[in-house]
């Protein structure tokens, strides 16, 4: 019998994506300076705000190296307060085009995947070819996991990557910790000391999506650039070669020398006056695992119980992630009432434009931690002697500055009790619970170095007359050698 007609229906898309912006000035030099030289090409990739200032310190020493560059902007971060670092770190004479992407997580992979890969095709049939650019992407952010796809899967080449092997990591005891939720006397201690000394195991669930995009990106890279040996253990335990895994600090630390030599447009002290009296608890929490309704209402309400029934001092900073938490769970009224009730003692902040502010208030001694679930703002902490890291997470994926550097603690965002705990504690004993403050471990690098060992490892990658960015596995073991690996792209 004949098939009867199945009826059907469509789902459209009518979403407009912009156009990618090019800026051909900045690549007709770069591509002619490659063909002079015989070079590769580098492309510092940014994207998000930490990216800004971790890839700057790159785009400068390649620049001075004379290595042909230009930075790919994603363009994800376009407004005036998130997108300031372009301009903060002069990296905006560089660009060589804006991708100009929109969108939640899945609208702005979308985007990235057909914009990265369609702005490669662009190079290579415009300058040729032969030509080969590296992109240099950073970290564990999505522009990382979907441009190395974007790059394979488009160009036929594999990327670099600033910040590779971050894997999350959890102390045992957090299997167990809803018994500590109600902390009691010697809790905390017990607490702190299983972090430092004892067991850790692998939890890379979280941050989301930091985690898949890092774990992604790492398939799609051709040269790791590890900050730790805990980041190089883990790729090479995965498989990624040795050869191709180098371990060369955290280019942060470029950033933080950076930042340190050259004074702020307008202190943070002007902004907020009232920041030069005593000493104050910075707060910045935006993970999207802590602003889910549990977590987050433990974190608020511990920030209410510090500031009513303690001697803290808190800025709090309104990330766009937390105020829109704080709209979805119906508490627009609850930080302005406690900032209205205790003005002295509790400010509410905008993220802070400037990246110089930060290191300005970091290096004042009017901060004594940061509470944070920023992975970035961990390692940050390491290069500034006199501020705690309080980091309220049930994981890290910079394991290493608890039980190696021993100078940040996990806080478990189980209740406000064992929060607040944690806080009043931590300000009442700092040293006193085996945190290391005045001698903190610098994990990642000396200052002003990092950024350049990079780009000499590059160089010296670049001086292989058959490199290509894509070796077969023939190639890599060196059973016989071809002039290009990909060329039907």
């Amino acid at each position: 019998m004949p098939r009867k007609a199945t009826k059907v229906s469509e789902i459209h898309f009518d979403r407009k994506v912009k156009p990618v912006t090019l800026f051909p000035s900045v690549l007709e030099n770069v591509f002619n300076l490659s063909l002079n030289n015989n070079s590769p090409i580098l492309s510092i990739v940014i994207g998000t705000k930490p990216d800004f200032y971790k890839q700057a310190p790159l785009i400068l020493e390649a620049s001075k190296s004379h290595i042909p560059i230009f930075v790919i902007n994603t363009g994800q971060h376009f407004d005036k307060l998130l997108g300031f670092g372009i301009n903060e770190f002069e990296i905006q004479e560089h660009i060589g085009c804006n991708l100009q992407i929109r969108g939640d997580l899945m609208e702005k992979a979308s985007e990235l995947i057909m914009k990265f890969g369609t702005f490669g095709r662009y190079c290579k049939k415009k300058y040729g070819n032969d030509i080969r650019v590296l992109p240099v992407v950073h970290g564990d952010t999505i522009v990382a996991g979907i441009a190395p796809l974007a790059w394979v899967f488009g160009v036929g080449q594999k990327v670099a990557q600033n910040e590779a092997g971050l894997r999350s990591m959890s102390p045992v005891v957090m299997k167990n910790i809803t018994k500590y939720k109600d902390p009691s006397r010697g809790v905390i201690e017990k607490l702190v000391s299983s972090q430092l000394y004892g067991d850790w195991f692998i939890a890379r669930d979280e941050p989301f999506p930091e985690q898949i995009d890092t774990w992604i990106c790492s398939a799609g890279t051709q040269y790791f650039f590890a900050p730790t040996n805990l980041n190089k253990g883990n790729l090479i335990r995965e498989g990624y070669p040795a050869e191709y895994v180098h371990t060369v600090g955290n280019s942060v630390v470029d950033a933080i020398n950076m930042k340190r030599r050259q004074k702020t447009s307008r202190s943070i002290f002007d902004l907020y006056p009232l920041l030069e009296s005593d000493e104050w608890l910075r707060v910045d929490i935006h993970r999207r695992e802590n602003l889910t309704r549990r977590r987050f209402m433990s974190i608020l309400n511990s920030i209410g119980q510090l500031v009513r029934h303690s001697q803290q001092r808190i800025i709090f900073l309104m990330l766009n992630a937390t105020e829109a938490a704080i709209k979805s769970f119906n508490l627009d009224g609850y930080l302005q009432k406690l900032a209205n009730n205790y003005p002295k003692k509790f400010i509410i902040s905008p993220l802070w434009k400037e990246y110089s502010h930060v290191i300005e208030f970091l290096d004042s001694g009017h901060c004594w931690a940061e509470m944070t679930d920023s992975g970035s703002m961990q390692e940050e902490l390491l290069y500034f002697d006199k501020v705690m890291s309080l980091t309220v997470r049930l994981n890290t994926d910079r394991p290493e500055t608890v039980f190696d550097a021993r100078s940040n603690i996990l806080i478990p965002p189980v209740s406000n009790e064992l929060i607040s705990a944690f806080v009043n504690q931590a300000y009442n004993q700092r040293e006193g619970l085996g945190i290391k403050l005045r001698n903190k471990k610098h994990l990642y690098g000396e200052p002003g170095k990092v950024s350049q060992r990079i780009i000499r490892i590059l160089k010296s990658e670049f001086r292989k007359g058959d490199l290509n960015f894509f070796p077969w596995l023939h190639q890599r073991i060196h059973l016989w050698k071809e002039n290009s690996g990909l060329n039907y792209w």
